[in-house]
Order: C-alpha cells, then sequence, then structure tokens
C-alpha cells in the first residue's frame, strides 16, 4: 500500500518555525497581495483568500490589493517596492496582460519577492547559492511551490541523490525552478510539457524513481499505467493530473486530494516573507 506524502504536516512545521521567528524580529512583517483584477481568475482568488486565512493564524499583517487595468498594476508594484512597511510582495498570476508575466516577476524588488521568481533570485538557484549573507545567517528566497515539493520529499527521506525525476510542467513557478533544486541535490532530471511527443512523454514517465506533474489543464490525464513499481508520485495539479487511486500497491508514495502540496507552498510564502524580514533588519 502507497504512503501518503504528509503535506500537512511538513506545512505545519514551517508555519511553527515562522511563528518562533516572527517573535525574534524587531517588527512583525507585512506581506502585500496584488491581483489584477481586470483579468483574475477564481483560483487567484481562491488562493488569496487561503492565504489571508494562514496570515490571520499566524498573526501578520496581510495587505489585500487589486488593480484595475495594467497600468495601475504597475504602478502599485513600485510603489509597494518603495513601502517600508511592505516586507514582502506576492503577485497573482498568470496576469495576462500586454506585460508578459516573467518581465512583471522583475519589477517586483528582489529583496521582497516572496515568490522568488525574480531573475536574480533565480540566478541564486542557478548557481545553488543558499545564503545571501551567511556571516548574517541571511538566506536566499526561492520559488514556494518548487521549494515544498522538496521540502516534502525530504522530510519523507526519499533519496534525491542518483534518482531519475520527471517533472510534467516547465513553467517558472514550478518546473523550471523545482528541475534545477533537484539538480542541485544531485538527481537526473527530466521536464515535459505540451510540447513532448507523446511516446517521450510515455518513456520518461515509466522511467521516473519520483514523477512530479503540475499541468493546470483539467482535461490532462497521465496513465497510471506508466507508472513504475516503487515510483514516488507528487500531484502539484489541483484538479488532478492522475488517478491517485489507481496507483495503490504499484507506488511507494504518493500525494492525496486532502492532503496537498498547495499548502506547503502557502508555508513557503511566509518562510520566504521572514527571510525577507531578516534581511531588511541585518543590512
Amino acid at each position: 500500500m502507497a504512503a501518503i506524502l504528509d503535506c500537512r504536516g511538513v506545512a505545519q512545521e514551517h508555519l511553527d518555525w515562522v511563528l518562533a521567528e516572527k517573535a525574534r524580529l524587531s517588527s512583525s512583517p507585512c506581506l502585500a497581495t496584488v491581483l489584477f483584477a481586470g483579468r483574475s481568475e477564481a483560483g487567484s482568488r481562491q488562493y488569496r483568500a487561503l492565504i489571508l486565512k494562514d496570515a490571520s493564524r499566524l498573526g501578520l499583517e496581510v495587505r489585500s490589493l487589486e488593480a484595475s487595468s495594467e497600468p495601475e498594476l504597475l504602478e502599485l508594484i513600485e510603489r509597494l517596492n518603495r513601502d517600508p512597511r511592505a516586507t514582502g510582495i506576492v503577485v497573482f498570476y498568470p496576469i495576462g496582460g500586454r506585460t508578459a508575466d516573467e518581465d512583471v516577476m522583475d519589477l517586483v524588488s528582489p529583496e521582497k519577492d516572496v515568490e522568488g521568481l525574480h531573475s536574480i533570485n533565480l540566478g541564486y538557484l542557478i548557481k545553488y547559492k543558499r545564503f545571501l549573507n551567511e556571516a548574517r545567517g541571511v538566506k536566499c528566497v526561492v520559488p514556494a511551490t518548487a521549494k515544498a515539493v522538496v521540502k516534502t520529499l525530504q522530510r519523507s527521506r526519499i533519496p534525491l541523490e542518483g534518482s531519475f525525476v520527471t517533472i510534467v510542467n516547465n513553467s517558472m513557478r514550478v518546473g523550471k525552478p523545482l528541475g534545477l533544486m533537484l539538480e542541485n541535490l544531485g538527481a537526473t532530471v527530466v521536464k515535459c510539457y505540451d510540447r513532448t511527443r507523446p511516446g517521450d512523454l510515455e518513456w520518461c514517465v515509466r522511467r521516473a524513481d519520483i514523477l512530479v506533474t503540475a499541468v493546470p489543464d483539467p482535461g490532462f490525464a497521465l496513465d497510471p499505467g506508466w507508472v513504475k513499481g516503487d515510483a514516488v508520485v507528487v500531484d502539484v495539479s489541483y484538479q488532478g493530473n492522475i488517478d491517485i487511486s489507481s496507483l495503490d500497491g504499484r507506488c511507494s508514495y504518493v500525494t492525496s486530494p486532502d492532503n496537498r502540496i498547495g499548502q506547503v507552498t502557502r508555508a513557503m510564502i511566509f518562510v520566504n516573507l521572514v527571510y525577507c524580514a531578516q534581511n531588511a533588519e541585518r543590512r
């Protein structure tokens, strides 16, 4: 019988850490969330609601902001960059405006980028730089979802070094940074996406010791029969990319629809917020 990856437990461990570190700061951090109301998706609003709920439990201040036009959105980000009261910034993607999402990511100050998506923070990940300043104990910020997957795997003591990992996602928020993290930890990583030929996708899934899938299309589904015995399966997608019930007895570890990676992602947002606050205090 496949063991369930305890995402809830991983999230709680890191939220407890946030509470402990918050008490050591000279002032409580403040998170600013930015939603482009003109084209926002239901998923973004739900994600924001969950972040606000988590922040309330942690006793953290959140400023929930919306922009009705793209110029207003860009101006709001710039204003928050200059605002010393805003410790961290979350922008809900996809925006779908004339300015590419990747360019909007670079408009957020890297020192307030709790999502770890600025080119500077991604550059630290490429170089496997863990500390902004090790002497001061200031850590680098890395993308929250990718970090959530890695921390969940590590908590279950799943070997990463030497493992063959297939990631079915190549986005800036998940697939690309997750691949870098796992490579930094000694895994061999292949990323598949919508341009991967079906036969190649099947081969990569069949080969995987660890399979991570994060396709946001409700119509996308992986064949459970492709998953090899004793594989670890992490389904990051909200709607489910694979029928987990069909994997029982085949896999060593799986995620569960009622114990999702998303809660760990949100916990990592707050971990990164603390890192930003520590950096601001220890300069």
